[in-house]
């Protein structure tokens, strides 16, 4: 196994990687989908050099190998303790951790209060493929109750991907 340097590594490069290593895994779909579709922290070399594992022979899902890269979630809490960053950006990537699995983080109440408009319209998009909806263009309508509303009250949530 030969390990590539990430931080060498242009996001559109790295992208591919990271999907092939998230490839069939809902949850680490979304996580890397967000972190792919929010553009900076490919970008940002600590972020590379502390989070990011890369090698050019991991197993593809036909068997072949191919280039591949992995974030290690369960450190994300502690590079954002030393990484400068902004409510937001902090936000998107602690929430791509709690999406990969990553226990006992944040609430998803505290996660998203920092999130632009943008930044809450990717993690919504990573919501959905959490839930298995990958498909674009197609309009999603969910309909039913609260909880712990009366029974005549209805919600909805409308996702277009």
């Amino acid at each position: 196994m030969s390990t590539i340097d990430p931080s060498t590594l242009t996001p559109t490069q790295l992208a591919p990687m990271l999907r092939a290593w998230a490839a069939g895994l809902y949850p680490s779909e979304a996580a890397v989908e967000l972190l792919i579709a929010h553009g900076r922290w490919l970008r940002r070399r600590d972020f590379l050099a502390c989070l990011v594992d890369a090698v050019d022979d991991g197993w593809g899902p036909r068997g072949e190998v191919v280039h591949m890269a992995s974030i290690d979630w369960e450190r994300v809490e502690a590079f954002l303790a030393q990484a400068g960053a902004s409510s937001s950006e902090a936000a998107v990537l602690r929430f791509a951790a709690s999406l990969a699995g990553v226990p006992g983080g944040p609430s998803v109440l505290e996660m998203t209060a920092g999130l632009d408009d943008v930044n809450a319209g990717l993690v919504l998009e990573a919501l959905a493929r959490r839930c298995g909806w990958h498909e674009r263009g197609v309009i999603k309508t969910v309909i039913g109750t609260f909880a712990q509303a009366p029974a005549s009250a209805t919600s909805w949530l409308e996702v277009r991907a």
